[in-house]
C-alpha cells in the first residue's frame, strides 16, 4: 500500500508538467521476491554437468556465451568473494515491469524476455548511446523494451480503468494495522494461489519457433530446434524419465537452428518423454516407444507449420514407415470441437489446419497413434503474425495450461 501511494506521488509529480510527462518514461522494475511467484524456468545459458560439459547447446559462441558463467577471477582489491564455480549467473526469476507512459497506455501486457539489462538497451535505442557491458547472449535473448510501446498511434488505444487514488496516511494506517495482526498459522491445507482468469491486450512478439522430432528402431531420439523469427530463444527440454539429470536448454538465434539426441534404448529401454518450454507459453511435448517402429513397421511423426498471414496452425501427419498408421488429433485448450482421425499410408503424410481467430491465435493440441500405444505429442503456443492480440485466455481457467 505504502509503495502505491509512493508510486502515485511520482506519477503526480511527473503528471503536473504536460511538457516532461509528453517526453517521459516511467519504468518500474520489481525485486524477485526469491522467486516464490514464478514457475517457468530461467531463460538462462546451458548449465554444466558434473564433467564440466554443457547440459545444452548456443548457436553463439564460446567466447560469446563466455560472460554468463562464474568463471572470472575476483575483482582487483575484493575480498570474501566465492571462488569461481563457472555455473550458470541467471538471468533468473521473472519479476514484474510497470512501463508507464504516453506510448503505453491501455494496461497491455508484453510477453517478450527482458532482463535488467532491457533498460539500458532502451536507452541505447532512444539516445543512440552504447553500453559495453552487456554480454551477446543478453543481447540476443533479451529485448530492448520498445515493443512495449506504441510510439505511432498511441492515442488510438483506451485508457485503462484505475481503482481510487489513496493518500500516504491511509497507506500508513493500513500498514501499522497490518502489522499489529498476530501470526498466522500455516493452514495444513494451504494451496497455491489462483492464477487470475480473463485476458489483456498483448502486444505482437518477436518468437517463431519450431521443434521436430526424429526417432528410429535403434532407440535414438532426436530433437530439431528452429528459429524463424526475429530474436534468439531458449527452449528448455526435461526428460521426465531422467529428472534427477539437468534439463537441456538450447539458445537459438534468429534465422538458425540445433539438435540434439537422447539414447532411449540405453536410458529407459525404447521409451521416451521429452517436455520442450520456450517463451509465452511456447510448449511441445514428445512421447513414445522406439521398439515399436520395428515391431509395427511404422514411423509416426508429425511436424508443426505456422500461417502468418491468417494466423492458422498446420500440423503435419508423416508415417516413414511401409505399414499404414492412424493419427487422432485432440484439443487441449481453446476449443470444443474434434477428435479429428488421420490415417497415414506407408511412406506417405497429410495434414491439417485451424484458424485461430477466436483464440487470439492461441493453440493446444494432442496427438496420439494406433500403432504405439505410447506415441504422443502436443503442441501449444501462439502464432505470431506482427499483429497485437491477447493474453493466454486459458490462463487461469484449468490446471493444464502452460503459460
Amino acid at each position: 500500500m505504502q509503495g502505491a501511494w509512493f508510486l502515485q506521488e511520482v506519477l503526480d509529480a511527473l503528471t503536473a508538467v504536460p511538457e516532461v510527462w509528453s517526453k517521459t518514461v516511467l519504468l518500474v522494475n520489481f525485486d524477485e521476491n526469491d522467486g516464490y511467484f514464478d514457475h517457468m524456468p530461467s531463460p538462462s545459458a546451458p548449465s554444466r554437468n558434473a564433467d564440466l560439459s554443457l547440459a545444452g547447446k548456443s548457436t553463439l559462441s564460446d567466447a560469446d556465451m563466455s560472460a554468463e558463467y562464474f568463471s572470472h577471477p575476483a575483482p582487483a582489491g575484493s575480498s570474501g568473494q566465492p571462488a569461481a564455480d563457472g555455473r550458470v549467473y541467471g538471468p533468473g526469476p521473472r519479476v514484474p515491469l510497470f512501463a508507464i507512459s504516453p506510448w503505453s497506455r491501455g494496461g497491455w501486457v508484453n510477453s517478450q524476455v527482458f532482463d535488467h539489462t532491457s533498460v539500458l538497451r532502451f536507452l541505447e535505442a532512444r539516445f543512440g548511446v552504447a553500453e559495453p557491458n552487456i554480454s551477446p547472449f543478453r543481447r540476443a535473448v533479451c529485448g530492448d523494451l520498445t515493443s512495449a510501446f506504441n510510439f505511432k498511434t498511441p492515442n488510438d488505444e483506451a485508457l485503462p480503468t484505475l481503482s481510487g487514488r489513496s493518500t500516504r496516511a491511509a497507506a500508513d494506517q493500513l500498514r501499522s494495522a497490518q502489522q499489529a495482526l498476530p501470526a498466522v498459522p500455516l493452514p495444513l491445507d494451504m494451496q497455491l494461489p489462483i492464477q487470475a482468469s480473463g485476458t489483456r491486450p498483448s502486444r505482437a512478439l518477436p518468437y517463431e519457433l519450431h521443434t521436430s522430432a526424429r526417432c528410429n528402431a535403434s532407440g535414438m531420439v532426436e530433437l530439431l530446434f528452429s528459429n524463424t523469427g526475429s530474436q534468439a530463444a531458449v527452449f528448455h527440454v526435461y526428460d521426465r524419465y531422467k529428472l534427477s539429470r539437468l534439463p537441456r536448454r538450447y539458445v537459438v538465434e534468429a534465422g538458425k537452428l540445433l539438435s540434439d539426441s537422447w539414447n532411449a534404448l540405453q536410458d529407459n529401454l525404447g521409451m521416451y518423454d521429452l517436455w520442450v518450454i520456450g517463451p509465452n507459453g511456447y510448449h511441445r511435448h514428445f512421447k513414445g516407444d522406439t521398439s515399436r517402429i520395428a515391431e509395427t513397421a511404422t514411423a509416426p511423426e508429425i511436424r508443426v507449420c505456422y500461417d502468418i498471414t491468417s494466423g492458422d496452425v498446420y500440423a503435419e501427419l508423416m508415417n516413414a514407415g511401409d505399414k499404414a498408421c492412424s493419427f487422432t488429433i485432440r484439443p487441449q485448450a481453446y476449443r470444443k470441437d474434434g477428435p479429428w482421425p488421420v490415417t497415414v499410408a506407408g511412406k506417405g503424410s497429410d495434414s491439417r489446419h485451424w484458424s485461430l481467430a477466436a483464440s487470439g491465435q492461441w493453440y493446444d493440441f494432442s496427438v496420439t497413434c494406433d500403432s504405439d500405444p505410447a506415441f504422443y505429442r502436443r503442441f501449444a503456443g501462439r502464432v505470431e503474425t506482427g499483429k497485437h492480440t491477447v493474453s493466454d485466455p486459458a490462463m487461469g481457467v484449468n490446471g493444464d495450461t502452460l503459460g
